[in-house]
């Protein structure tokens, strides 16, 4: 079966910068596929459209340019908050401000977002909103497991 918008696809693969001689950044295993439907938004769209009509047992290997992937760094992302914002019970636990631990945080809508600390100050931390990859041209290698409807 060759896979189509809609279908339930099972990947093994490697996630390299820029080729596969580049940094290793994520992988998956055969025991703990990546598996998504094709076309749904789960993957950005240049994921799917090198999906589209491979068949359980072929491989692949693509390139897919920052624009299509991550996008660019946005530098309005990077943003300073004040300590007290992470304040609980009136008390603001210092540990959690060290270089670039991921913190979670939520907009006044309720929308969930992760930032990393990028920098340290007596009353402020600057977070990160920028996802990892953003900036980044990647590849991936990998093998289709698994197609059905």
């Amino acid at each position: 079966m060759k896979a189509e918008r809609g279908s339930k696809i099972s990947v093994d693969y490697k996630l390299y910068i820029d080729d596969p001689s580049g940094e290793l950044v994520e992988e998956t295993d055969t025991e703990n596929p990546y598996s998504f439907i094709l076309g749904s938004g789960e993957q950005f769209e240049a994921f799917d459209k090198h999906i589209i009509g491979l068949q359980k047992g072929d491989s692949f290997s693509f390139a897919v340019q920052k624009e299509e992937a991550f996008g660019e760094i946005n530098e309005e992302a990077v943003v300073d908050i004040p300590k007290k914002v992470f304040a609980h019970e009136g008390k603001i636990d210092e540990s959690i401000f060290e270089l670039y631990n991921v913190l979670p945080m939520k907009d006044e809508e309720g929308n969930e977002y992760s930032g990393a600390v990028i920098a340290i100050a007596e009353d402020t931390v600057t977070l990160d909103f920028n996802h990892p990859l953003a900036g980044e041209n990647i590849w991936f290698d990998g093998v289709v497991l698994d197609v059905s409807k």
